[in-house]
């Protein structure tokens, strides 16, 4: 009993989703029902991948504003090529990439040039946004592959699988954070660049990768809202940001380096998922839902505070 209590004292945002899935399963007969489970699942699955980098910027001691963009950018520039070649490897190879290059131009400046991780990432957000609409002139890229379509409906065992490929990220970046010397040296520069910076670690490239991580998310999950939408949208990612961020503190990630994890974002998305899915059930009107969700955050972010206070003064 004892190591339950301390594993759901070390995980706060687990108490939330237990709460929040009773309070709605006694509001809502629809709630606990697997149509609508699998359909909250595959709805946050772009959201998951985009957290996932915006995690790994965090830990760091960073942030990355142009995130939500990036996911506009790489799904348009994913859906031309599709549209054009039928080829839905090359798409998704062509929105990784296109996410990469944002990395890159974001951890360039940051880690080697030495600006300001706030306004860099804000001019990144503006470039990517008029890429996006300037590119598909402001309107859906059609042509999606037939195949493409299909993924966006399949599931294996009520879980979609733009799901199970969300999933399969998070456990990948869970290993690169606890289990390589690159994820060590990640939670060593957020938590103190200058002792890192004395200890030989070159924070510059640190500072540089997890840029380039969080762009390859945002591809990545700029192409998976292909798949859930049917088309490119060039605003797909515009109203993504502040759910993101939301979901990482919500699980627990500090936004000052060094504290929380990829999989405590994973229960941070869970939070938010279940929120609005369990709201919209019950008919509450959306800019209700926005206060009660900013409530929530203040919630987690008070929770994880008090989590990393324990941890220190142990």
């Amino acid at each position: 009993m004892q190591s339950v209590a301390k594993f759901l004292k070390s995980y706060p945002a687990l108490q939330i989703i237990a709460v929040l899935l009773v309070g709605f399963s006694l509001l809502s007969p629809y709630f606990l029902t697997s149509g609508n489970f699998e359909a909250m699942l595959g709805a946050n699955a772009v959201v998951l991948i985009a957290a996932i980098g915006m995690t790994v910027v965090f830990l760091a001691g960073g942030i990355d504003l142009s995130i939500s963009t990036v996911i506009s950018a790489s799904a348009v520039i994913a859906g031309i090529v599709m549209a054009e070649t039928d080829n839905v490897a090359l798409g998704a190879v062509t929105a990784v990439i296109v996410g990469l290059g944002f990395g890159a131009l974001n951890g360039v400046l940051i880690g080697y040039f030495r600006l300001t991780p706030f306004i860099t990432t804000m001019a990144t957000q503006l470039i990517a946004r008029g890429i996006a609409f300037v590119l598909s002139q402001g309107i859906a890229v059609k042509g999606t592959p037939f195949w493409m379509l299909d993924f966006g409906f399949m599931a294996w065992m009520g879980i979609p699988a733009v799901t199970l490929v969300a999933l399969a990220l998070v456990a990948l970046s869970v290993l690169l954070m606890s289990q390589t010397t690159w994820g060590r040296h990640v939670m060593l520069v957020g938590s103190n660049a200058e002792a890192a910076r004395h200890a030989g670690i070159n924070t510059r490239f640190i500072d540089f990768s997890v840029y380039l991580f969080a762009g390859a998310l945002a591809g990545a999950a700029g192409f998976i809202s292909i798949a859930n939408l049917g088309n490119a949208i060039p605003g797909v990612g515009d109203t993504l940001l502040l759910i993101i961020i939301g979901a990482v503190v919500l699980g627990g990630t500090g936004m000052n380096g060094g504290e929380g994890s990829v999989e405590r974002t994973l229960l941070g998305v869970g939070i938010l998922a279940i929120l609005t899915n369990g709201l919209n059930l019950v008919g509450i009107p959306f800019y209700d839902q926005l206060i009660i969700q900013g409530v929530l955050i203040f919630l987690g972010t008070w929770l994880a505070m008090r989590l990393g206070s324990s941890r220190s003064a142990t």
